[in-house]
C-alpha cells in the first residue's frame, strides 16, 4: 500500500504513477483539504484522508477503517514539511520506504529507533534520470496521465505563488505571455 501527501502537482502525478507504475498497489491520498483529496481520487487513488489538525493515531485509525491496515508500504511525499516526513514515517510499516520530493522546509526531524529498529529506507529524489523521463513522457503520450493545468498571467505570479505557498493551488499552474 502506498500513501501520496501533498496533493497539489507533484502530488497529483505521483498518484497517478503510482496506480499505473504500482503492480496493482493501493494507494492512499494524504492531504489537508477535502478538494485536494476530491482531484486524488480523481487522480486513482483509491482513498483519501484528510490529515489536517489529526494525531497520528486519528490517521493511523482512519487508515485501518479503510484498508484493513494501520500502516504503509511506501510513503511518497511531495511536501517535505517538518510535519509531513514525520507523519510519513509514523504511518510507515516495517521495512518502508519514504521517498521525498518536496522541498518546504530545510531540515526534519525523525525518531532514530523506529528508523533503524524496523530497517526502514528513506531518500530523496530531485529529478530522475533519462529513462525515468522517457517513461513519463510515453505515459503521457499515451493518454495514461491526466494535466490539472491552470493558466495565469504574468503580472498574477507573486498572487499565484503565495496561493501555492499557501497549499491553495491544485495541479500546476502554467504562466501564459499574451503578445
Amino acid at each position: 500500500m502506498v500513501g501520496v501527501t501533498g496533493i497539489g502537482g507533484l502530488g497529483s502525478y505521483g498518484i497517478q504513477y503510482a496506480k499505473l507504475l504500482g503492480g496493482g498497489a493501493t494507494v492512499v491520498a494524504l492531504a489537508r483539504s477535502d478538494n485536494k483529496l476530491d482531484v486524488a481520487k480523481k487522480n486513482g487513488a483509491d482513498y483519501g484522508i484528510n490529515v489536517r489538525d489529526k494525531s497520528t493515531e486519528a490517521i493511523q485509525g482512519e487508515l485501518e477503517d479503510l484498508t484493513g491496515s494501520a500502516t504503509l508500504d511506501a510513503v511518497l511525499d511531495c511536501v517535505g514539511s517538518e510535519q509531513s516526513i514525520p507523519m510519513a514515517f509514523d504511518l510507515l510499516g516495517p521495512e518502508g520506504v519514504v521517498a521525498s520530493v518536496g522541498l518546504m522546509s530545510d531540515h526534519v526531524s525523525i525518531a532514530q529507533f523506529p528508523f533503524v529498529g524496523t530497517e526502514r529506507t528513506y531518500l530523496g529524489s530531485f529529478w530522475g534520470n533519462h529513462a525515468n523521463l522517457v517513461e513519463v513522457l510515453s505515459l503521457a503520450e499515451k493518454g495514461l496521465v491526466e494535466h490539472d493545468v491552470t493558466k495565469v498571467k504574468l503580472e498574477d505570479v507573486n498572487e499565484n505563488l503565495e496561493a501555492i505557498g499557501r497549499g491553495d493551488v491544485v495541479g500546476r499552474l502554467v504562466i501564459v505571455f499574451e503578445d
